[in-house]
């Protein structure tokens, strides 16, 4: 007889429902294969890296090169009439003035930034070392390799902000 064909009946429990969304999945339950593309990721990440770098050394050199000098602009600073010939020199002076409080400031700031930040680092390290020692725990044996990597990772990653700020600051004054 004409009967229609039936189709399965859509799961009214959303653990079903999950369980057959991640069963769609091949790295769902230890299925994970490496592929091709695998082994050049770390060449990617060097190659990308390296062009990264040489892009910051040519803006670096760029911005370098803007000489610090009113009359190359030839406009007034902020709040300052039109340069003449006179004004030069004195806007000059001024220029260099603005540019010492401006460095000074900024050197006040990371010696600040990075106290807080050292004082961080050390509190840090331990606790989040021991703690992921801790909770990786198997038989009640801490995970000491997992807490130590873990606690030194996270050093090297907050000294490596540490000095692209510095760099950064650098750069901007």
């Amino acid at each position: 007889e004409n009967a229609m064909p039936m189709t399965p009946a859509r799961p009214r429990h959303p653990e079903v429902l999950l369980r057959r969304l991640m069963d769609d999945f091949a790295c769902v339950n230890g299925n994970i294969t490496a592929s091709d593309a695998s082994e050049a990721a770390p060449a990617l990440i060097i190659v990308t890296g390296l062009i990264g770098i040489a892009f910051s050394v040519f803006l670096l050199k760029l911005v370098s090169s803007i000489a610090l000098d009113v009359a190359s602009n030839n406009e007034p600073l902020v709040g300052s009439e039109p340069i003449n010939g006179a004004d030069v020199a004195e806007q000059n002076a001024r220029l260099l003035e603005l540019y010492a409080a401006i460095t000074t400031g900024a050197n006040a700031f990371l010696r600040s930034e990075y106290k807080l930040c050292g004082i961080f680092i050390v509190l840090a390290f331990p606790a989040m070392s021991v703690l992921i020692a801790w909770g990786d725990k198997e038989d009640g044996k801490w995970e000491w390799k997992n807490g130590w990597l873990s606690g030194v990772s996270f050093v090297v990653g907050a000294i490596t902000s540490i000095v692209c700020g510095y760099i950064g600051m650098r750069v901007a004054v």
